[in-house]
């Protein structure tokens, strides 16, 4: 397995959490009414990122060179990260050169490509894994595939905000980030439910999680929530 070591993932390796911030696929500025990530490549970024260095550093990360028409970008080896969330689950992030796959254990909760599925995980949710011996890390990394309910945006925001000052790439601009990602990650209150059976579904666009509309996923669900009560 072609794992990434602890130091690519370390705060201070800016290439990479530039990559993570760039999961935030639906974060937007609304005050400039502008998508987050053309805002942030081209006005607030650190003009100590070299853009040549960071695209050679991404052509490694998903092995761009690899990618094959049959495999619709999908590799056999693709680089990995695996973080252990408590005692018997596991984090693994998949990058390929079609998009970053993210997985529970063999659960898939999010993709990032193209074609993204993200709204996986309730805001308890996240912090309850936030508390685990990798939890800062986790949170960043967990936070792209999230669902925030509108009535818990305000206190999320704070959250969000101090967690990125954590990471020395968006410490200068951690309330801007925090506010175009937070306004990216909302769903109506409604969106999350409980379902008997299942357990806890979101039926916002995007998500797998969506018992309702996935009917044929409703007991991989069910074995996420489980999963998750874990935690």
């Amino acid at each position: 397995m072609n794992l990434l070591s602890e130091n690519e993932y370390s705060f201070s390796n800016t290439y990479f959490w530039n990559v993570i911030l760039h999961h935030h696929i639906n974060a937007f500025d609304r005050e400039k009414d502008e998508n987050f990530d053309w805002m942030w490549d081209e006005i607030y970024s650190p003009k100590s990122i070299d853009k040549k260095a960071y695209t050679e550093y991404c052509r490694k990360l998903y092995q761009w060179d690899l990618e094959t028409p049959g495999s619709e970008g999908e590799i056999e080896d693709p680089k990995t990260l695996i973080l252990p969330v408590g005692s018997d689950i596991s984090l693994t992030m998949e990058f390929h050169p079609c998009g970053t796959y993210y997985f529970l254990n063999d659960i898939m909760i999010g993709e990032v490509s193209g074609c993204f599925h993200l709204k996986y995980l309730t805001y308890p949710e996240l912090m309850r894994i936030a508390e685990l011996e990798y939890g800062d890390v986790l949170f960043h990394l967990l936070l792209p595939v999230s669902a925030i309910r509108e009535q818990e945006k305000e206190k999320v925001l704070g959250e969000i905000v101090r967690r990125l000052q954590q990471v020395p790439l968006f410490r200068e601009h951690s309330e801007y980030i925090g506010k175009c990602v937070l306004y990216g990650l909302l769903v109506p209150d409604s969106d999350i439910l409980d379902i008997a059976e299942i357990g806890t579904i979101c039926i916002s666009n995007h998500s797998f999680r969506n018992a309702l509309r996935y009917d044929e996923d409703k007991e991989q669900i069910k074995e996420l929530n489980i999963l998750l009560s874990k935690i």
